[in-house]
C-alpha cells in the first residue's frame, strides 16, 4: 500500500478530487487540470491511482499521465520491491548460475552417455533421457530468464518469443514431471510385478513421445493467453496473462497443479511405497533364513543354540549385515526421490495459489509478490540438478561408464600410444540361435535392488 502523498499541503479543490478517484463521479477535467497546473502531481497519480483511471478509460487523462506526453516510467522506479536491491540480485545472480551450469552438465552428461552407449538405451534409461532432455530445456529457458523478468518486471523479448516462451517452459517442467512418474511406474513393474509383460525400449520411445504431446495439450493455453502489452505510464513492454474471466484463469491453475505436481507425486510416493515394502520382505525373507541356516549348523555341531560364539565372524552375519546396509541405502534413495521432488516443487505451486486466489497476503507496506515468487522459482530449480544425481550417478551402469569416461579422457595421452582400443566392459550379450541380443541392464537383474 502507498501513502497517500496527494494529503500533504493539498488545496482543498485538489483534496476534494483526490477523495474521488473511485468515485464513479470522479470530475476527470478537474483533475485534468489540477495535474497540468502542477506537473509533480503526474508521478504521484500515475503511482497510486493509473490502474483506476485506466479502468476509467479517460484518454486525456491516460495521456497527460502516460506516454502521450512522451514521458513514462520504470515499474521498478513506481514499484520498488526486496528484488530489485543489490544484495537480492546479487545473491539470485549467484544461485541461478549455480543451478545452470550444473544442470546444464549433468544432464548433458546423461544425454551424451545413453545416446553414445546402446547398451543404456534401456526402458529406465529412455524415461532418463527423457528427464534429461527436458531439465536441459527447462536450465536453458527458465533458469536465466524468469528471474530476470522478475527483477526488471519488464519483458525484452518481443512478442512472439511472449506467446511461445511460457508455452515451452511450461511443456518441458510437465514433461520432466511426467517422466519422474514413469521411471517410477517402470521400477514398480520390474521389482514387484517381474513377471509381467514388461515395456520394450521402442515403447518406452513411443511412450516419451506421448508425454511431449500430453504436456504440449496441457500447456496449450499458454499460447493464446500470453499478450505483449504496454501500459500508459509505464516504460517498456509487459508479457502477461489474459484469460476470458476468473474462472478460466482459476480452473486452468488447478489444472497445471494436478498434472504438474499433484498426480506425479502421488505416482512416484505409490510405487516407492510398494517397491519399499516389496524388497523389506525380501530383505526380512532373506535374513530369516539365514538364522535358521544358522541355527541348524549349529544344533549339526552339538551346539547350544544360546551359545556365545562371536556371531560377528560367521559368514551368515556378514550377509545379514550387508543385507541391513543394503536396505537402508534403498530406502534412503527411495524417499529422497519422493522427498526432493515434493520439497522442491511445493514451495512455487503454494506462492501460485496464492497469488491466483489471494495475493494480498504478499502485499503489505511493501510487495512481497516478486520476491516470494523468485525464490520459489529458485527452489523448484535446483530439481534440474537433484535429478542427474538421483536417477544417473546413483545408476551403477551410468556411474561405470561415466567415471570410465573421465579416466579415458585424463589418461587420452598414454592410450594414444597403444595399439587397438579396448572392448568395453559394460555391454552384457548373450547369444540365442546364433543371434546378440543386448539384455537390458538393471531392468530384470538377478538381485533386483542393484538399479538403485
Amino acid at each position: 500500500m502507498h501513502r497517500n502523498v496527494f494529503e500533504k499541503d493539498a488545496t482543498p479543490s485538489t483534496s476534494s478530487v483526490i477523495a474521488n478517484l473511485t468515485n464513479a463521479t470522479m470530475d476527470y477535467n478537474l483533475l485534468l487540470e489540477l495535474i497540468r497546473a502542477d506537473p509533480t502531481l503526474r508521478r504521484d497519480v500515475m503511482r497510486d491511482y493509473l490502474p483506476l483511471l485506466r479502468m476509467a478509460s479517460n484518454s486525456n487523462i491516460l495521456a497527460l499521465v502516460g506516454k502521450g506526453n512522451g514521458t513514462c516510467e520504470d515499474f521498478v522506479d513506481l514499484h520498488p520491491d526486496p528484488t530489485n536491491t543489490t544484495l537480492a540480485m546479487v545473491v539470485f545472480g549467484i544461485i541461478y548460475t549455480h543451478i545452470f551450469v550444473l544442470g546444464l552438465l549433468g544432464n548433458a552428461a546423461i544425454m551424451y552417455l545413453t545416446l553414445r552407449n546402446r547398451h543404456l538405451q534401456t526402458v529406465q534409461n529412455i524415461f532418463i533421457l527423457n528427464l534429461a532432455m527436458s531439465d536441459i530445456i527447462v536450465c536453458l529457458l527458465s533458469v536465466p530468464i524468469t528471474p530476470v523478468t522478475n527483477v526488471s518486471k519488464t519483458w525484452f523479448f518481443g512478442s512472439y518469443i511472449c506467446h511461445l516462451l511460457p508455452f515451452v517452459q511450461a511443456v518441458s517442467v510437465v514433461v520432466s514431471t511426467f517422466s519422474l512418474s514413469a521411471i517410477a511406474i517402470d521400477r514398480y513393474s520390474l521389482v514387484v510385478r517381474p513377471h509381467a509383460n514388461l515395456l520394450q525400449p521402442r515403447g518406452a520411445v513411443i511412450v516419451a513421445i506421448i508425454l511431449w504431446v500430453l504436456a504440449a495439450v496441457v500447456s496449450m493455453p499458454y499460447c493464446y493467453f500470453m499478450t505483449l502489452e504496454d501500459y500508459a505510464g509505464y516504460c517498456g513492454k509487459f508479457c502477461s496473462e489474459h484469460w476470458p474471466n476468473e474462472i478460466f484463469r482459476r480452473g486452468y491453475t488447478l489444472v497445471l497443479l494436478c498434472f504438474q505436481f499433484l498426480i506425479p507425486f502421488a505416482t512416484m510416493s505409490c510405487c516407492y511405497s510398494a517397491i519399499f515394502s516389496h524388497l523389506r520382505e525380501r530383505a526380512n525373507s532373506k535374513i530369516k533364513k539365514l538364522n535358521e541356516r544358522s541355527q541348524l549348523l549349529e544344533s549339526a555341531r552339538g551346539l547350544p543354540l544360546d551359545n556365545t560364539i562371536d556371531a560377528k565372524e560367521t559368514f551368515e552375519y556378514k550377509q545379514k549385515a550387508q543385507l541391513l546396509a543394503k536396505q537402508r541405502r534403498i530406502t534412503t534413495i527411495l524417499a529422497s526421490m519422493v522427498l526432493i521432488f515434493a520439497l522442491s516443487w511445493l514451495p512455487h505451486n503454494i506462492i501460485s495459489l496464492i497469488i491466483e486466489y489471494d495475493a494480498t497476503i504478499l502485499v503489505r507496506d511493501t510487495n512481497y509478490t516478486y520476491i516470494a515468487s523468485t525464490i520459489a522459482h529458485c527452489i523448484a530449480m535446483t530439481n534440474n540438478v537433484a535429478n542427474p544425481v538421483l536417477y544417473a550417478w546413483l545408476n551403477p551402469s551410468f556411474k561405470e561408464l561415466l567415471l570410465k569416461k573421465f579416466w579415458h579422457l585424463s589418461h587420452s595421452d598414454k592410450l594414444s600410444t597403444t595399439s587397438g582400443t579396448p572392448a568395453t566392459t559394460f555391454t552384457r550379450v548373450q547369444r540365442t540361435d546364433s543371434k546378440e541380443v543386448v539384455v537390458r541392464i538393471n531392468d530384470a537383474p538377478a538381485d533386483k535392488e542393484q538399479f538403485f
